[in-house]
């Protein structure tokens, strides 16, 4: 900031320092990945083909997810991403919002039970 004079123009400077550097250019992940890909088909040219047409199938289909299955409070299995995301959060609240407390009056009672003094045995 202080060669370039003002603060605009170290802004400048910077957009177009970061424009020319672009992330699949030259040492970039995408362009190492696409140049290893390109060796590969060059060393084994026999399964050339099939491992290109995999390629471009994968890369047409896009990133698959996968929805795991959940079952409900109820015992229904649950497949659609809403609906696990949904039990998730409602098993979450339950778990740290419990609503079927004892009561004191119980909790007392179990105590009287089991002898909590400490004893030097």
């Amino acid at each position: 900031m202080l060669a370039c004079g003002t603060p605009g123009d170290a802004v400048d400077r910077y957009r177009q320092a970061k424009a020319s550097r672009s992330p699949d250019g030259p040492g970039g992940k995408n362009f190492r990945v696409w140049e290893e890909f390109g060796e590969a088909m060059e060393e084994d040219y026999r399964s050339a083909s099939k491992r290109f047409w995999q390629t471009v199938r994968r890369l047409r289909r896009g990133k698959q997810y996968s929805a795991n299955t959940v079952y409900s409070a109820g015992g229904e299995l649950l497949t659609s991403t809403g609906d696990i995301v949904g039990r998730w959060k409602k098993y979450f609240e339950d778990l740290l919002n419990p609503t079927d407390l004892p009561s004191s009056e119980e909790a007392e009672a179990g105590d009287s039970e089991v002898d909590s003094s400490i004893t030097q045995a």
